[in-house]
């Protein structure tokens, strides 16, 4: 991937962390996401007291596939990735983020 896309998107990921994550709750709980080539996964991480360390859970994973994004989820069976049936892949990543951000089937996001 581009490093002009990859700065485009860790801006536009860097905007919506600061809003989805309320200034009271940072220094308990964070989101960051990491790059591996052609994948982005946002993760949430929590600060556990006892062990003093950050302990991250994997939300989300963006696979840029076939010039898309597709969108993944973490199967409650296995824990292995797998493509979320009702989000289908879309050139615009800011459009599967907001897909995700929605969240109309409860897969990401605890109400």
């Amino acid at each position: 991937m581009e490093l002009f896309t990859v700065r485009r998107l860790e801006k536009l990921l860097d905007g919506y962390i600061e809003v989805k994550v309320p200034p009271s709750v940072r220094s308990s709980v964070r989101l960051t996401y990491e790059w591996e080539p052609d994948k982005l996964t946002l993760l949430e991480q929590r600060l556990d007291y006892a062990e003093r360390k950050w302990q991250s859970a994997p939300i989300v994973q963006f696979r840029y596939e076939e010039e898309r994004w597709s969108v993944y989820a973490r199967s409650s069976d296995n824990g292995a990735w797998a493509s979320v049936p009702f989000i289908a892949p879309h050139v615009d990543f800011e459009h599967q983020l907001e897909q995700v951000e929605m969240d109309r089937e409860g897969v990401f996001w605890i109400s």
